[in-house]
């Protein structure tokens, strides 16, 4: 006979169906949907993450940002968890329809990431600024703009 472990309140309160969750060491729920991964109540869009990384017991979670590498980073010691990790990292990277590296002259290089939406059939372009690059310089913006133009065109 296969005993169910019992599903949280804070799990079972989740406002979206549920694909995996877990419990961190502080009692924290986190519970993986379709459209974001819930920290307690509060909803973080997959389209938000950049980068995952688990090493057990230990998942983390870096946000975009204007510059690659630079968002909030989030941490957590999970006690109880069942396939949340796997389930988080196919999560973002299904949000992930589109991503090359251009280079801008004179110098510099700029990611584009085209995401999926849930519900919408155009793309969310983002732009993530490689290191060394700056984002306030308006020459490199506009080659940035063009890029995107020609990527809304011809991809959506």
């Amino acid at each position: 006979m296969k005993l169910r472990r019992t599903v949280p309140a804070a799990v079972r309160a989740v406002p979206e169906r549920r694909l995996a969750w877990g419990v961190t060491d502080d009692g924290t729920a986190l519970v993986a949907a379709p459209t974001s991964l819930y920290v307690g109540e509060q909803p973080l869009p997959w389209t938000s993450v950049e980068r995952v990384s688990w090493q057990p017991p230990v998942l983390t979670i870096i946000e975009v940002a204007e510059v690659e590498g630079t968002g909030a980073s989030h941490s957590w010691t999970l006690v109880e968890e069942a396939r949340l990790a796997e389930i988080v990292r196919e999560r973002v990277t299904a949000s992930i329809a589109w991503s090359d590296v251009r280079s801008l002259q004179p110098a510099g290089a700029v990611r584009l990431v085209g995401r999926r939406m849930p519900g919408q059939e155009v793309l969310e372009w983002q732009t993530v600024w490689q290191a060394g690059t700056n984002p306030a310089d308006p020459l490199l913006r506009a080659q940035v703009d063009a890029f995107l133009d020609g990527l809304r065109k011809s991809i959506g």
